[in-house]
């Protein structure tokens, strides 16, 4: 039985259909990759945050150390 103009139109809509189907599966499992390769980043982020306000915490400490040892040194060669 030859296929008819109007079983062709059906037939390529039908193809056309699982095409956008599976570029849809496609797309939805990329955006899960990101969403997962998203996640990583956050927690590597958050702990690179963490890690950096320690740093900051160091230097403010060393910072403060210094400035002592400055006025002692200052006040040593007032004293000699």
């Amino acid at each position: 039985m030859p296929i008819s103009p109007k079983n062709k139109d059906i037939e390529q809509i039908k193809k056309e259909n699982a095409r956008l189907k599976a570029a849809l599966a496609e797309a939805e499992f990329e955006c899960q990759r990101l969403e997962i390769i998203n996640a990583n980043l956050q927690v590597q982020l958050e702990e690179s945050n963490r890690e950096l306000e320690k740093n900051i915490e160091v230097l403010q400490s060393f910072k403060s150390d210094i400035e002592n040892l400055v006025v002692n040194l200052k006040n040593a060669e007032k004293i000699s």
